[in-house]
């Protein structure tokens, strides 16, 4: 119990004064209900105690909450799209259809106009049918001029092994950084790839505090098919407001 409930509390970042606030209440709250028939001034002193103790416990519980407000809010209150244009290093993970009429990267490209580096996350499979020529040219036609130094391809990675791509998207973000990028200039973009490739990505963006973001759309539940037009990039796990250290600096 005592394991479980320390991983509790380092997971939810409940301050230690706040659990021993709340404890010292819940004592007291019990001990005041079992002399609530006494009348001596002891029964009022453990009243008053009581009611300090709560109060200060409902202080500490409501700075927490503020603090923690965003981390709780659902992620499709927390749009992504109105944050990529600070961004300006992406490293998207590739799947088989990413090339696909439609794809999400003409959008991802379209949503990001300071985009300065470009890192592909993929796998040999994605390679040989020709998926990443297929993005690169896309990239050409969009308009968007990257010198080739500046795209890089990490194509050794299984779909079903999530330490491969968390090793990928590591060297990925390191060498934006020696590039001189923040964190909060860079973003990952897991839509596509298998589930273990976005776990992956996940584990090395929060080491590196870079978010993540997936392209998704409202579900129209009567006609059981995506709203069109409803499509925005969604925060997965967010670090930064938009106001990061070096961002400011580049908007």
């Amino acid at each position: 119990m005592r394991r479980f409930w320390s991983r509790f509390r380092l997971v939810a970042g409940i301050p230690s004064l706040l659990v021993v606030s709340a404890l010292c209440s819940f004592y007291l709250l019990i001990n005041a209900i079992t002399w609530q028939a006494a009348v001596s001034a002891g029964a009022i002193g453990v009243w008053g105690a009581t009611i300090v103790a709560v109060a200060v416990t409902i202080g500490l519980f409501l700075r927490w909450h503020r603090r923690i407000a965003a981390a709780l809010a659902p992620v499709l209150e927390r749009p992504g799209s109105t944050k990529l244009n600070t961004r300006r290093g992406v490293i998207v993970l590739i799947g088989l259809d990413s090339a696909e009429p439609g794809t999400t990267f003409l959008r991802l490209l379209a949503d990001t106009p300071q985009l300065e580096y470009l890192a592909l996350i993929t796998t040999p499979q994605a390679m040989a049918r020709g998926v990443i020529d297929a993005l690169l040219n896309m990239l050409k036609r969009s308009g968007r001029t990257l010198p080739r130094e500046r795209v890089r391809i990490w194509d050794r990675n299984s779909a079903e092994e999530m330490a491969d791509t968390e090793q990928s998207v590591t060297e990925a973000i390191a060498w934006m950084q020696r590039h001189q990028l923040h964190a909060s200039e860079i973003v990952i973009d897991v839509t596509k790839g298998r589930r273990p490739m976005h776990f992956g990505a996940l584990i090395a963006g929060s080491r590196a505090q870079v978010e993540l973001q997936y392209l998704a759309a409202e579900w129209h539940h009567l006609d059981d098919r995506p709203t069109t037009g409803s499509a925005e990039f969604t925060v997965v796990h967010e670090h930064w407001d938009g106001t990061g250290p070096d961002a400011a600096a580049h908007t």
